[in-house]
């Protein structure tokens, strides 16, 4: 039958108040039913049927509180007591539905509105949110959850994600403002380079896939990016090269969540490693280079505990030759010297790995120089102090500037000048030291 009202109601019998929650208000019923269940539920009371009467008595001390008559097989409860005080004996609700109760309660979450209606008992027509509350849709919108993405890779160079990261006001030693990395999505091996403005994507994508393509003797199959315009450039050249170029959702760069994951890391090793080797921020390019050598060669629990070196090349690295970012050191600079009384070597700040030869990255600050060199002897527990960036190189060490090749560096790696003005060397000029005496530009 049709309900209408639903509440709660309190009768007094003698001297005992009975209640009953969750009464039903039935228009159409011609007498009035009291649930033997409830009754007993509520009131914490026993209830003894007997052929002519009944009984309802306390559950603990079994004392009488109600007797009542049974006629034509049908238990008759008495008269209650009204007192002349008490007017409204029923608290009443209007049955809703839960999409109501959402509304009522402030518009909480579906399982708040759920437990509430559940835990106390609410009247409700309908106990499933008919749809969706337009309210809440308009100003409760926020991201979804992500779920694993589901481009995969099998070999090498099926998948390369790609990004960049950086700001036009963190200028590096070497002019970089950016960096850009590539990952293979196989192996989690990193590529890194810096940039000194986001077009040059273009560039270095072609030199990176012939590199690549040519030393694993494998295509390059899908590369994986968001859509900023350094990416959209590309487009006519990944299909010519018949490349597959897949991209993010507009503002969503947790789809490319290997290289976003491959940023935070780089950027808090980088960060870390300059200061422990208290180094001002411009040497960032150097740092973050060198952190994402140290990834490569880290073991990964996403490669069963093998690092992405190993897993790329099938070789295991060599964590001999690894020292101290950042720390005192000495390369040999004796093939240089241009009489044998001038000193074999100079005290430079190590910065890492040439990706390229068998040497360490060894910068002299005195004369801004970058040295390559195979011969270097590191003191690990002392740095370099710092070089004020006013003070002229010249002045400080006349007699050891004729040991360097003034050769103007290319574009991509032009540094900030520390010379004289006097001086016609441009920017950093960067020298591979060998036992041979070669001089290599890289």
């Amino acid at each position: 039958m049709e309900i209408s009202h639903t509440g709660s109601l309190s009768l007094k019998f003698h001297k005992k108040f009975f209640r009953f929650l969750d009464t039903l208000c039935v228009p159409y019923l011609c007498k009035n039913l009291i649930s033997v269940h409830h009754l007993i539920k509520h009131n914490n009371v026993l209830v003894e049927l007997h052929p002519l009467y009944f009984l309802v008595k306390d559950k603990h001390t079994w004392v009488i509180l109600l007797r009542g008559t049974c006629s034509n097989g049908v238990y008759t409860f008495p008269k209650p007591m009204v007192p002349s005080s008490l007017k409204d004996i029923a608290y009443v609700h209007e049955r809703t539905s839960t999409d109501g109760w959402h509304k009522h309660l402030g518009h909480p979450s579906p399982k708040i509105v759920a437990h509430l209606v559940k835990f106390f008992s609410l009247p409700v027509s309908s106990s499933k949110l008919s749809s969706l509350c337009n309210s809440c849709s308009i100003n409760k919108a926020h991201q979804l959850s992500f779920r694993p993405n589901s481009l995969t890779s099998q070999a090498p160079l099926d998948l390369v994600c790609t990004d960049v990261w950086g700001h036009a006001s963190s200028t590096g030693i070497d002019g970089s403002r950016y960096y850009l990395i590539f990952v293979d999505h196989f192996s989690k091996y990193i590529w890194f380079y810096p940039m000194v403005k986001k077009s040059d994507v273009s560039t270095i994508f072609p030199k990176f896939k012939n590199f690549t393509e040519t030393r694993y003797q494998t295509k390059i199959k899908s590369l994986y990016s968001n859509n900023g315009g350094e990416f959209i450039t590309l487009r006519s050249f990944l299909s010519h090269s018949g490349i597959s170029h897949y991209t993010t959702a507009p503002h969503t760069p947790q789809q490319n969540g290997v290289a976003e994951r491959c940023h935070r890391h780089l950027v808090e090793t980088g960060l870390t490693l300059l200061h422990d080797a208290s180094l001002d921020l411009s040497y960032w390019p150097h740092a973050f280079h060198t952190a994402s050598y140290f990834i490569n060669r880290h073991p990964t629990p996403l490669l069963q505990n093998c690092s992405p070196y190993e897993y790329l090349f099938g070789q295991l690295p060599n964590y001999l030759k690894l020292r101290k970012f950042g720390c005192l050191c000495y390369p040999l600079t004796r093939p240089y010297n241009t009489n044998k009384l001038q000193p074999k070597s100079r005290p430079c700040v190590f910065l890492g790995y040439s990706q390229t030869q068998n040497a360490y990255k060894c910068r002299d600050a005195t004369i801004n120089r970058l040295i390559l060199s195979r011969h270097v002897l590191f003191d690990e527990n002392r740095h370099v102090p710092p070089i004020p960036p006013d003070v002229s190189s010249q002045s400080l060490l006349p007699s050891f500037s004729s040991l360097f090749v003034k050769i103007p560096c290319s574009p991509s790696i032009t540094m900030p000048s520390h010379q004289s003005p006097s001086s016609t060397q441009e920017g950093d000029t960067t020298i591979a030291a060998s036992s041979s005496g070669n001089i290599s530009i890289p």
